[in-house]
């Protein structure tokens, strides 16, 4: 086996084209092994081959990539059990539950269909640290030429149980119900679309209307879920108000992120729902440290209207990785992104799951309307959102940006027309190539136009470090998700 390229660990996973390195066959094929050699490191001496459990979501590519993995797994004596079409969140929970040495996850989450990804979860149903991504790393570079000595794996499938075990935790210990809601699902065309479903049937949902559940493999997140629902709610919000729903939920491809809509229009994202939660915690006592975790991304607003409450904004490195950590660093219980990954944490949670959220907060509206009390609408309304936009400039590389020459001097002097108050926040994706993401926030006293030439002009100084002399910038506005029209 000749030596492969260099193959990283991203924020969320190995990502890219499906058929191409780092996710084309041969590759894949050694990075199953070389995760096999990783496990028998950490298993020596124990009598036992490891166990992986191995769940994927409904890309035409996942047959593919789970039988290269597998394949390399098997190779090296692993034994290998096919989940199915699984959230990110199931797989770690079934990780947990079956007690497994290892969970790999076989998705790009809310990215196109063309692309995938492989994540992996460790035995306590949590993301592997870099730390051991790196260990990893080095054994799919040694690319061994050797052949596999160990006895091989078994290969098995035992999805259905599973299924029901994930969902019966999903709804496990709530006493509240769904059956005075009428509720719209956009399930992304992906692997919400059976397991969301069941969900909100056993919590007592009795009319749900379903949208994008009907996956062919090709058509995952295609003008659907979440992603797509925060640049354009126009055609959930047709469903919710000719199905006269009082709620709709949007998931992403692999369903570990979720958004809402609600009747009147509004979009309900990753901060607002870190808000609503955290009062529900509080209430409950079960808001640890008093302290809710958010990124770098999520909106000043949410940090004011939390702090008016009492509770602490604790601000991690965006990625869902880094929020987990500063949760298990700090013993807090509630941390997301404003992109709708939230995350609870205690004894039976240990990722982001859409679906767990979205029942809570169903469960929120559901007692509210029972009670006459506010809607999720109107308690959404009260954390105030200041002017925010993302700018995500297609680059030709990528580069340093602490050396693009008069970047730091032009976000010195962006935070200096905005008194103070602004922030600013560069980074190139973790999940997409040559992928450029400013976030731009003004203050109370700032206009929206004023954040967004801040923000071209900081995505065009550093498209001309990377020789991108006319780069596509697209714009969204982070309080509503809506996409903003350049003029020319």
């Amino acid at each position: 086996m000749e030596a492969l390229g260099q193959v990283r660990f991203g924020t969320d996973g190995i990502r890219g084209i499906a058929g191409e390195f780092p996710l084309d066959p041969l590759t894949v094929l050694t990075i199953g092994r070389a995760i096999g050699l990783w496990l028998h490191q950490q298993t020596r001496g124990r009598q036992s081959p490891p166990k992986v459990l191995v769940g994927r979501d409904t890309r035409k590519s996942g047959h593919m990539l789970l039988h290269m993995l597998a394949g390399g797994l098997l190779a090296e004596g692993v034994n290998v059990y096919d989940l199915g079409v699984m959230t990110t969140p199931g797989v770690a929970f079934c990780t947990r539950r079956q007690q497994a040495d290892l969970g790999i996850v076989i998705s790009a989450s809310h990215n196109p269909y063309e692309q995938n990804g492989i994540k992996l979860f460790g035995a306590d149903g949590f993301k592997l640290d870099d730390a051991k991504e790196e260990a990893i790393e080095a054994l799919i570079a040694a690319a061994d030429p050797q052949p596999p000595t160990s006895e091989l794996g078994r290969f098995e499938v035992d999805h259905p149980l599973n299924a029901v075990q994930y969902v019966e935790h999903l709804t496990a210990g709530q006493d509240a119900r769904l059956d005075n809601l009428r509720i719209v699902l956009d399930c992304a065309n992906g692997a919400a679309s059976y397991l969301a479903v069941e969900a909100f049937r056993a919590a007592g949902g009795k009319h749900l209307i379903l949208m994008n559940a009907d996956p062919d493999g090709a058509n995952i997140n295609v003008r659907a879920g979440s992603e797509h629902v925060r640049r354009d709610r126009a055609a959930l919000l047709q469903a919710i108000r000719a199905n006269q729903a009082d709620l709709g939920i949007a998931f992403d491809g692999d369903a570990d992120r979720v958004v809402f809509v609600t009747p009147g229009g509004m979009l309900i994202d990753g901060d607002h729902t870190l808000g609503i939660l955290a009062l529900e915690l509080q209430k409950a006592d079960k808001l640890r440290g008093s302290t809710v975790v958010a990124t770098d991304m999520s909106n000043r607003g949410l940090e004011d209207f939390l702090a008016a409450r009492g509770i602490i904004l604790n601000r991690s490195k965006v990625g869902d990785r880094y929020v987990m950590e500063r949760l298990r660093e700090g013993g807090f219980t509630l941390g997301g992104e404003q992109a709708g990954h939230v995350i609870i944490l205690d004894d039976d949670h240990t990722a982001g799951d859409g679906i767990y959220v979205a029942l809570l907060m169903a469960f929120i509206a559901a007692r509210n309307k029972a009670d006459h009390a506010p809607s999720l609408h109107e308690l959404a309304s009260s954390i105030p959102r200041y002017p925010q936009v993302i700018a995500s400039a297609h680059l030709n590389g990528r580069t340093d940006l602490a050396q693009v020459e008069g970047l730091a001097e032009l976000q010195r002097e962006t935070l200096a027309l905005f008194e103070g108050k602004g922030r600013v926040n560069l980074r190139f994706s973790g999940t997409e190539p040559n992928l450029l993401r400013a976030m731009v926030e003004g203050g109370p006293g700032t206009s929206m136009a004023q954040v967004v030439d801040r923000a071209l002009a900081l995505c065009h100084r550093v498209a001309q470090a990377t020789n991108t002399p006319q780069p596509r910038i697209d714009l969204v506005d982070c309080a509503t998700g809506e996409p903003i029209e350049q003029q020319d």
